[in-house]
């Protein structure tokens, strides 16, 4: 039988074997690549709900990516703000944008693992569950991986920002950003009315952009 805690080494271990080879660094379930375009980082998670029937380990595997026109902008508004500066390292992909990397996940990114009533402290009724969440989890990582450097590649966080439906609140922002690094356009243009405008339906004043980009 295995434990929550042996799943989530087993699924750091396999998974780190595949992205590894990419050029991710890390261990305990984050692994990252920095470089001039920005930060990719695949990580994987685990929660446990328990109920009367056994419960259930929700695993998965995500992505986060910062390209870097994002992440000078972030740090330009922390120094507006008096803030300390946001290194381009690891741990910058908590200013993620968000919608956009979690539309790239695939459906087989996340897995429910059962858990054995009849036992204490719950395990994970069979190896072979494990062993086909392991499958399923390390193919997403696979594709995540190459999607995350993909999207560190100049243009494409962009593209795939323009591709979510319905922006909205603080997706409109990081748009205005990632449209300025093309210079001035009518698309542009129109983004910062959409977010001027969606800003005010909340009662909000629109992000302080400097002048150089509207950023």
């Amino acid at each position: 039988m295995i434990t929550p805690a042996q799943t989530t080494s087993r699924l750091n271990k396999d998974i780190g074997a595949v992205v590894r080879p990419l050029g991710f660094h890390g261990t305990r379930g984050n692994w990252s690549v920095v470089t001039t375009d920005g930060v990719a980082q695949i990580n994987v998670g685990r929660s446990v709900m328990r109920s009367v029937g056994g419960g259930t380990i929700f695993v998965n595997v995500g992505i986060g990516v910062v390209p870097v026109a994002w992440w000078e902008y972030l740090n330009w508004r922390a120094a507006r703000w008096g803030q300390p500066p946001i290194p381009l390292d690891k741990n910058a992909t908590s200013y993620r944008i968000g919608f956009v990397e979690t539309r790239q996940c695939p459906e087989d990114s996340y897995y429910h693992l059962r858990l054995d009533p009849g036992r204490y402290p719950a395990t994970v009724t069979t190896t072979e569950e494990l062993d086909h969440a392991a499958a399923l989890l390390v193919g997403a990582a696979d594709k995540l991986a190459h999607t995350a450097l993909d999207l560190l590649r100049p243009g494409r966080c962009l593209e795939a920002l323009r591709g979510v439906p319905d922006l909205g609140g603080a997706m409109w922002e990081p748009l205005v950003v990632l449209l300025a690094e093309g210079g001035p356009s009518a698309e542009l243009d129109a983004a910062i009315e959409d977010t001027r405008a969606d800003y005010a339906n909340y009662g909000f004043g629109p992000p302080t952009w400097r002048s150089s980009r509207p950023a």
